[in-house]
């Protein structure tokens, strides 16, 4: 029996909840067009509030693909990108945190690309300083395409703060065109982007602008609650899971009125507030059973939903911070039914900052993990009886022992420090912290650019950062 954090009752309550506060309570739609959209299609509209009778919700999310969770018991990690999407950076060498820039978002592009966790990118280094490009959202994307082959998965949206004259729409629009031109293709997604209401029950129009664009332009699309207790949402749990379903809802059913078919994926990022310091806690059990909970709820109505691990509330590389990333990382396993959770290494401070030391520490915990979940496939030697009996007289299994079985079934980290307490041991001398700096110069070095045609070079050099400029 697979195990499960709700039960069915609980979770229909849960939809049933949902769909009594979008007929009876509504939620706003910062933009005319989504309104006068909605109304076409038999929603009552009171100025910007929208108000979806249940009937209209059945309708339009049936026009939805369908997806069906089954098990194929391979448990994995996979690594998103670095840092989800921090303007800050933690310098590891003074322990402060200070504006990222460009050489930050280059760096990261590098370790991202010369490491085999990860399956996607995103420019997790948001806004950087130094960006001077007059749309410097597009820039961002260009930014990506120099540096990396994954594929684009952005948690970055368009903004009238990091777009040319504010010009939300034609940014939006030009960097996804980018894209297509640059990966040769134009009638399968290139792309996916997360998009996030704003809480309590409303999308701004910045979120509408970009969600609009993706859907015409055939985009993979997620919807990605960032709801947080007492502050924009319920002060309970479950009152937070209901709000985040009822909210997604509404936007899955934009999108089908936008265009009917369109396949919708969710992931949660909501998440309990620490009251003393009004941030939001993410290293914590709560957060993994809001995430959990809306998982399987989404899952019980057969729609799209994904796990995110590795988040940490740490600002140092610290047992805290290792603590939140491993809690964060493998409780969902022993929780619900999950076989792949997708991370971003070097998380800090609740999507504050970035450390890159700790990329390379939650690189090791994934890699470290995935030997866990995916077992290492052992089996008994047959020479293992030959082998006991000599060691009787050798007394040791150096001389007679075979290194490839050795070297295959056990792995001993090059990060941690493995070294022991021995006098005169410094803790700062040659440690975890020693091992990732290498382990960071080691892969900056071996990196290579990916390749570009000349017409591909000069379309990109428009729109790079000065300092990028092939």
């Amino acid at each position: 029996m697979m195990p499960s954090l709700l039960n069915k009752e609980t979770i229909e309550s849960i939809y049933e909840c949902a769909v009594d506060i979008l007929s009876t309570l509504g939620v706003e739609f910062d933009m005319a067009s989504a309104r006068e959209l909605f109304k076409k299609n038999g929603a009552k509209i009171e100025g910007k509030k929208v108000y979806l009778p249940p009937s209209l919700l059945a309708e339009t999310l049936s026009l939805m693909p369908k997806y069906k969770y089954e098990p194929t018991n391979i448990k994995r990690l996979v690594a998103a990108s670095p840092f989800s999407n921090s303007p800050m950076i933690l310098d590891d060498v003074t322990g402060e945190s200070r504006r990222g820039n460009i050489g930050d978002a280059v760096k990261m592009y590098q370790l991202a690309e010369t490491s085999k966790l990860y399956e996607s990118v995103n420019p997790g280094v948001v806004d950087p300083e130094g960006n001077g490009s007059d749309d410097q959202y597009i820039a961002q994307i260009a930014m990506l395409l120099k540096y990396s082959d994954k594929w684009p998965s952005l948690g970055l949206r368009a903004t009238k703060s990091n777009t040319k004259n504010g010009d939300v729409y034609t940014s939006a629009k030009k960097a996804i065109q980018l894209i297509k031109e640059i990966k040769g293709e134009d009638k399968n997604p290139v792309m996916g982007q997360g998009i996030c209401p704003m809480a309590p029950l409303s999308y701004d129009e910045e979120s509408l602008i970009n969600l609009t664009v993706l859907v015409e332009e055939n985009q993979d699309i997620a919807i990605s609650p960032c709801t947080l207790s007492f502050m924009t949402g319920p002060e309970s749990l479950m009152g937070i899971v209901i709000h985040d379903i009822a909210i997604s809802l509404a936007g899955a059913v934009y999108v089908q009125l936008l265009k009917p078919g369109t396949n919708v994926s969710f992931n949660n990022f909501s998440t309990m507030t620490d009251m003393k310091t009004m941030q939001p806690v993410y290293g914590s059990p709560e957060y993994v059973h809001v995430q959990i909970m809306f998982y399987e709820v989404c899952l019980y109505f057969e729609m799209d939903c994904i796990l995110c691990g590795c988040f940490s509330d740490g600002t140092r590389n610290d047992y805290q911070s290792g603590f939140e990333s491993c809690l964060t990382t493998l409780a969902p396993y022993s929780i619900t039914a999950v076989e792949e959770i997708w991370c971003y290494p070097g998380h800090m401070a609740a999507f504050a900052g970035g450390s890159f030391n700790k990329i390379i520490f939650d690189e090791e915990l994934m890699i470290t993990c995935n030997r866990l979940l995916q077992g290492m496939g052992l089996s008994i030697d047959p020479l293992l009886k030959d082998k006991l009996g000599r060691s009787l007289e050798t007394k040791s299994f150096l001389t007679i022992g075979d290194v490839s079985i050795y070297r295959k079934e056990q792995r001993v980290t090059k990060i941690f420090d493995k070294r022991g307490i021995v006098p005169g041991n410094s803790p700062t001398d040659k440690g975890m912290n020693f091992n990732a700096n290498k382990e960071i110069e080691r892969r900056c070095a071996e990196y290579i650019l990916p390749e570009r045609s000349k017409t591909q070079k000069e379309l990109l050099s428009k729109y790079l950062p000065t300092q990028c400029k092939y």
